[in-house]
């Protein structure tokens, strides 16, 4: 269905989610995606919420600070169905979803700036992934993402100069 959609970016300022990276971290989720309500934070063009899409799931919401993000975002998106923009910093916007319950959460915040560690922290203080979901934050290499309480590390893979932590939700 989305087999070979090419993504629009802006000219400069975001990093793109790497094919290989993009392909290892739905290797691990695996069948999980199926029927899934996903949430896309930091979602930039939107690469992984969109593959979330192709690999069968339900609902994905996409939240985007950058107003000209979020038109290469609309442009990515056009002519799908069952998705969500929420336009805002993700700092603000995950309490106002508090207690959604999404199977899966996925994070590729900026590196190098402790985002990877506080939305972590984000994500399990506002309950937004139901227990036994998935969060999955995309980081570089050098950073360490600490282990929210009542979650484990399920799994972490590097590709290059970045890392990928999953995590589940065991309360």
């Amino acid at each position: 269905m989305l087999k070979g959609r090419r993504l629009v970016y802006p000219r400069s300022g975001l990093r793109p989610t790497k094919d290989i990276t993009r392909q290892g971290i739905f290797n691990v989720l695996g069948g999980a995606v199926r029927n899934a309500r996903v949430c896309d934070l930091f979602a930039g063009g939107g690469a992984l919420g969109i593959e979330a899409l192709s690999r069968g799931a339900a609902l994905v919401v996409f939240v985007e600070k950058s107003l000209k993000v979020i038109s290469c975002l609309k442009a990515n998106l056009a002519g799908l169905e069952n998705v969500r923009i929420i336009r805002g910093d993700v700092f603000r916007v995950v309490p106002k979803l508090q207690d959604t319950g999404f199977d899966i959460v996925l994070a590729d915040p900026p590196y190098h700036q402790g985002l990877a560690d506080r939305t972590a922290e984000l994500v399990a203080t506002n309950r937004l992934v139901k227990i036994e979901g998935w969060l999955v934050i995309e980081h570089s290499r050098q950073e360490t993402v600490r282990v929210p309480n009542g979650w484990i590390v399920f799994k972490q893979r590097s590709y290059g100069e970045t890392a990928v932590t999953f995590f589940r939700r065991q309360e």
